[in-house]
């Protein structure tokens, strides 16, 4: 069993104004006086700009939510689950500065997607993964990789045909990014010494092909000190046995457990559970999603053992802070 880990919980809200009643007073007034105050205003700002426009373009950048330099590498281990409806994507940063993504979500998301790594001034991902050649995981794996340099990209050792899949197989060769199949068990060399990643499934000579392509799934064990998550694509139940019987439940014991296929009933078996024994849950569901995911199968499992579950269709992106002793969680919404 795993040990029992400190949990703090925290939330986030953005308040929105309404812009209309904030400013409806100004409009009230004589525009005379208003028109002039204005027109110095702007003037006075021409003049500052021409004198040294750099802190007014920082700042106009960081409005916007660009960051002009990288931020700084943060304290702890963080996970940010984002929000990309029903679809999957991780974005890892270490305090090595190392930055990792694991799956990318439909391609509607790559705008998303892209805004929030470049809130991080990212220009550079040390390590992607994709976990399998599902669309809700890979749909814009393409656009990404045309958009940022690679350090490895991983994939499991399992062809595809769709359009995504040939368009991820496209960028990643016109980049010249270097690519890698993986199979358990095995590492992942992200570059920072203080993180270890495991490579937990697929196992070379296991047909997970009968059993569908969600099986094939890459499944990451990613510690730091002694805390530690658990990413497992869309791996199934078969999947799940396979490492099962091939793994020490100290092998997959983890702090955090992301649930495999958005917290569908035919993954997350009881078995796998509690080999996993995790102290919270997180899943990536779209917010009235046809699936019905989670699963009320799954969601009544973990509250059979206790495990209290985030969801990013009820709280938007979930950054997890792995801090080598303890975990905590912030979600974007309540």
């Amino acid at each position: 069993m795993c040990a029992i880990w400190r949990i703090s919980v925290g939330t986030r809200k953005t308040e929105k104004h309404n812009r209309t009643t904030i400013f409806s007073p100004l409009f009230e007034r004589k525009w005379g006086v208003l028109g002039t105050f204005c027109i110095v205003l702007l003037l006075l700002f021409l003049a500052i700009y021409l004198v040294n426009p750099e802190p007014i373009l920082k700042k106009i950048d960081a409005l916007a939510g660009v960051s002009a330099s990288p931020a700084p590498a943060p304290d702890a281990l963080e996970v940010y689950v984002l929000d990309v409806g029903q679809g999957d994507c991780i974005l890892l940063r270490t305090p090595g500065g190392k930055a990792m993504l694991v799956d990318a979500g439909e391609a509607i998301y790559a705008a998303r997607i892209k805004r929030f790594l470049d809130g991080f001034g990212i220009t550079r991902l040390d390590a992607v993964v994709a976990t399998h050649p599902h669309t809700d995981h890979i749909g814009s794996m393409a656009e990404l990789i045309s958009a940022y340099e690679i350090g490895t990209f991983y994939l499991p050792d399992t062809p595809h045909t769709t359009e995504s899949y040939l368009n991820m197989l496209e960028a990643l060769e016109r980049a010249h990014v270097r690519t890698k199949t993986v199979y358990a068990p095995g590492t992942l060399n992200l570059g920072d010494k203080d993180v270890s990643i495991r490579i937990l499934s697929p196992f070379e000579g296991v047909d997970y092909n009968a059993e569908g392509m969600n099986n094939w799934s890459i499944v990451l064990r990613v510690q730091y000190g002694e805390t530690s998550i658990l990413l497992t694509g869309d791996a199934e139940a078969y999947a799940e046995g396979v490492m099962r019987a091939n793994l020490k439940d100290q092998d997959l014991c983890a702090t955090v457990l992301k649930l495999g296929h958005h917290g569908g009933s035919t993954s997350s078996t009881e078995a796998f559970l509690t080999a996993v024994s995790p102290e919270i849950a997180v899943v990536s569901a779209g917010a009235g999603n046809d699936y019905g995911h989670p699963h009320r199968e799954t969601l009544a499992l973990l509250a059979k053992y206790g495990i209290p579950l985030y969801r990013t269709d009820e709280s938007g992106t979930i950054k997890i802070m792995l801090d080598g002793s303890g975990v905590s969680v912030e979600t974007e919404r309540e």
